[in-house]
């Protein structure tokens, strides 16, 4: 039998979520939840249900996945969602993905790992991170709660990424590195300083922006 899942968030993100669930035949999508489109809207194929809020109020075991980029937004929905009991965090795992090590790779609820993607060996991902497209995780990485990676980052060895980091498309983060809690890595950027909490940098070598992350 199937696994019934929800999923929350009907942009972009969420119709590249349900393309990859598509190709899960042990998954099957009940429709989406989504604040900003009306209920009874139709999305590839899958009937938007109703807000978050109504998705918060199921009286029955559910399996949920958030398809949010914004690490920000990603985290008030999740922690929204943890209130009810029936509803149940899934990780999803494009077939393409590639995993050299499984049993020293430990990946979090509710996670999304995009198809293209290659973790190595000794990596912890936390709840709620997102990997998308073609992108690089190298040895003894650790990835914090909510964080978003974007299509082909790649991430090398002994990096720490905080909770609710944001890596634009194409960013590279150096070997060894930390970036801080709610930092924002932008769109082709190159890591090769640490990052502190709660900033902006961009460009090759990263700089900060002025400015607190958004």
């Amino acid at each position: 039998m199937k696994k019934k899942i929800a999923i929350c968030g009907a942009g972009g993100l969420g119709r590249e979520v349900l393309s990859m669930v598509k190709a899960l035949p042990e998954w099957e999508v009940i429709g989406f939840y989504d604040d900003g489109k009306s209920k009874g809207d139709e999305i590839g194929g899958v009937v938007v249900l109703g807000a978050i809020a109504d998705l918060n109020q199921i009286t029955v075991d559910t399996q949920m996945v958030i398809a949010i980029g914004s690490p920000i937004i990603k985290e008030r929905i999740a922690k929204q969602l943890m209130q009810n009991q029936h509803l149940k965090p899934a990780t999803i795992i494009h077939p393409s993905v590639i995993i050299q090590d499984s049993e020293s790779v430990s990946i979090g609820k509710g996670c999304v790992l995009g198809a293209g993607v290659i973790l190595t060996t000794q990596i912890v991902l936390g709840d709620h991170v997102l990997l998308n497209l073609n992108g690089t995780v190298g040895h003894d990485v650790e990835i914090g709660n909510y964080t978003s990676v974007m299509p082909g980052v790649n991430i090398a060895g002994e990096v720490k990424l905080g909770e609710g980091v944001m890596i634009g498309a194409g960013a590279n983060v150096l070997n060894g590195l930390r970036v801080g809690a709610f930092s924002k890595v932008g769109a082709g950027a190159v890591v090769t300083k640490d990052v502190e909490a709660g900033v902006t940098v961009v460009g090759v070598p990263a700089r900060k922006m002025n400015g607190k992350y958004a």
